[in-house]
């Protein structure tokens, strides 16, 4: 959440000439609502239905850069099929100090619900062995231009 999987996703697509998809996005297509109303309205687990029925399909894709949303990962079936597939993996690694103004804590995040700064430091504490463990790379994004963590991925995967 707010590590720039996005914006970067975007710009290795565009050096690699491959396509981007986002899982959230998708998820917002298919769900015919945002990512905030499907966990308003129908709850959780109806998005983590969603969520692993698209993160799915969408590794079937070839010649697709992928930003997976923050929960997609943390299911033993969406590890194991990440861990399985012959693309590289990228972890970006964030701090609650970098990643606060740019989320921002104010905008429409269910999980962050309350107290958001300690809802996101509860998050991370159990995700962020998660997705080390999956992570081929794990790319420390703090302080970092987009220039250069573009530049740090292009070595790792070249």
């Amino acid at each position: 959440m707010g590590s720039g999987k996005t914006t970067i996703g975007k710009i290795i697509a565009a050096r690699l000439g491959l396509s981007f998809r986002d899982t959230d996005h998708v998820i917002e297509e298919e769900g015919g609502k945002s990512v905030s109303e499907i966990f308003l309205e129908d709850g959780e687990d109806a998005f983590r239905a969603l969520e692993k029925s698209v993160l799915r399909q969408e590794l079937l894709s070839d010649d697709t850069v992928l930003a997976l949303g923050g929960g997609a990962p943390m299911s033993l079936d969406a590890q194991s099929a990440l861990r399985a597939i012959a693309s590289p993996v990228i972890y970006f690694d964030i701090s609650l100090s970098s990643v606060a103004p740019r989320i921002g804590f104010n905008r429409d995040r269910p999980l962050l619900l309350n107290n958001p700064r300690g809802q996101w430091e509860l998050l991370m504490q159990e995700r962020r062995p998660v997705y080390e463990s999956i992570a081929d790379t794990v790319i420390d994004v703090n302080g970092k231009s987009e220039k250069d963590i573009v530049a740090e991925i292009l070595l790792v995967i070249a």
